[in-house]
């Protein structure tokens, strides 16, 4: 059940409530705040931020809130109406501790699952790929990154096995591996052309957690102020997020080295082990509501008609897009009843997965950033909290009435996505997937003359062996990627040992026609 956020609100409101509540929409948008008739999410506020907007509200008017505010009133005036209405209770600040290791959720498990099987599990790495075109100093930004990996704790963390099990720490340093090299060609098209190979070939790297750096940066020279640079961080302690912060801060610290300069660079406001010793203390709090949204949970989509026997996974994908004139029409008949897109989309990929296994009960597993406040944003570390989203598709249900499902399943979710997911996963092993992606801009380095460079997305040459004695229920799941221009490049990812390509593009062209018929039917009602 959601929060009723649009009862009792007072005519008026005090200009000192709007004025700081003003105050908290810049910190999390970004963005001036023009009036008291803003809206959230027109000034670019999404999901994610709206847990933040809650953190702070709850923080700095001493009143309960949840990410439902947002959405049931995004008006900035209706909010500090809203907060007045309400009676004060604070909220106790985080604790913060010693600086001893700790480990986030996605670590612990990631502990577990790399050990599970007979064979080891690799994690692998985040990896993004930029064109600098521009002056480029490597054994600069060798030094600039060296000292981002000596600023943030995560990116010193060394996991050694001892006696069967892996024993975590932290560095006092842990330099990066920074190699360049020189694109081969006589034609500038020819070495371009070498430098995709290069990269691509890079990005296959597998690193070993429990020996080699977690930082690798490889420079592939084209020609003259023209390097294509690829920077990978293993998963293991890093996270999407956490690259963003990553690309802007060496950036920093490569200008104030090319300079003379000293490092603009401030003191962390939370460090990652803080943070996640803070975190931890959250999850006996959300316990209850995983162990009750999760009771007799299926731990797979079984049957999934196409699935073939196997004890073995590897990345496959089928990638097609939603046009942008779609998408936007999924964009406007979602936020027309107080939902996002990503809510939108999950709606669309539930009935394509209802409609071919024939279940109603299913368990999706979407990520969140798991930083709830914004002094989280610039912490480094593998903070992504993996939530399993339990949805009730029984009865046949409409796009409207399944949305409205859907709505409160991932709100319930994300105001209780800090707990043990490491505990979770173990009720549902092989839940389906749904990444929704929308970055606001695409990768580079800031103060240099960069745009992204193609890379692939996954490292197809990892395989990963499930325990002894089972077989892979891994099924189908959805990327949906925003892009500039309105449109969603869209992926079906798969394992290539268990299924035939032609399930995923099936699932693919149902998933286009169910986005068709979801705004046609919403915007007509």
């Amino acid at each position: 059940m959601t929060a009723d956020y649009d009862r009792g609100l007072p005519h008026g409101g005090s200009t000192r409530t709007a004025d700081d509540l003003a105050d908290v929409w810049r910190e999390v948008l970004r963005v001036p705040v023009p009036g008291t008739d803003a809206d959230f999410f027109a000034l670019g506020g999404d999901s994610f931020q709206a847990i933040q907007l809650a953190t702070l509200i709850t923080q700095r008017f001493g009143v309960t809130a949840t990410a439902d505010l947002a959405f049931d009133v995004p008006g900035i005036g209706e909010q500090a109406r809203w907060i007045e209405a309400r009676a004060p209770r604070v909220e106790p600040a985080a604790p913060t501790g010693a600086d001893e290791p700790a480990l986030s959720t996605q670590q612990e498990d990631f502990l577990i699952w790399m050990t599970e099987p007979e064979v080891p599990r690799d994690i692998g790495s985040i990896a993004v790929a930029t064109r600098i075109t521009d002056a480029f100093d490597t054994a600069l930004f060798e030094r600039a990154l060296a000292a981002v990996v000596r600023r943030h704790e995560a990116l010193r963390t060394v996991c050694r096995r001892e006696g069967g099990r892996h024993a975590v720490s932290m560095a006092t340093d842990l330099p990066p591996d920074v190699v360049e090299v020189e694109a081969s060609g006589d034609t500038p098209t020819e070495r371009e052309a070498d430098a995709v190979r290069l990269a691509a070939a890079e990005r296959q790297v597998l690193s070993d957690v429990t020996s080699d750096p977690l930082v690798r940066a490889l420079v592939i020279r084209i020609g003259p102020d023209d390097q294509v640079l690829v920077l990978s961080v293993h998963h293991f302690a890093f996270d999407g997020w956490s690259m963003g912060v990553v690309l802007r801060e060496v950036a920093l610290e490569y200008s104030a080295l090319r300079t003379g300069r000293p490092s603009p660079l401030r003191p962390l406001e939370t460090t990652y082990t803080q943070y996640c010793r803070w975190s931890r203390t959250q999850w006996p709090l959300h316990q209850p509501y995983w162990d009750r949204m999760l009771a007799g949970a299926p731990r797979a989509l079984e049957p999934f008609p196409g699935r073939r026997v196997t004890d073995r996974y590897s990345w496959r994908a089928h990638w097609f897009e939603v046009p942008a004139a779609t998408a936007q029409r999924l964009r406007h008949a979602a936020r027309a009843r107080g939902a996002s897109a990503y809510m939108g989309v999950m709606t669309c990929w539930s009935t394509v997965l209802t409609e071919w296994t024939g279940l109603t009960d299913l368990v999706l597993m979407s990520p969140a950033p798991g930083r709830t406040a914004p002094e989280h944003n610039g912490v480094v570390g593998c903070l992504v909290q993996s939530l399993l989203l339990r949805l009730d598709l029984s009865g046949a249900p409409g796009y409207e009435e399944l949305l409205g499902r859907v709505r409160a399943t991932v709100l319930g979710a994300n105001a209780h996505q800090l707990h043990a997911y490491q505990d979770a996963r173990l009720r549902v092993p092989y839940p389906s997937r749904i990444h929704y992606e929308s970055w606001s801009e695409p990768p580079n380095v800031p103060g240099l003359v960069s745009a992204p460079f193609p890379i692939p997305r996954f490292q197809q040459n990892l395989v990963w062996h499930v325990p002894p004695g089972e077989r892979d229920l891994t099924s189908p799941w959805l990327i949906v990627e925003e892009q500039p221009d309105g449109s969603m490049r869209a992926a079906v990812v798969y394992n290539g040992f268990g299924f035939d390509p032609a399930v995923p593009a099936a699932l693919a062209e149902e998933f286009d026609r169910h986005v068709d018929r979801f705004a046609t039917a919403l915007r007509t009602a």
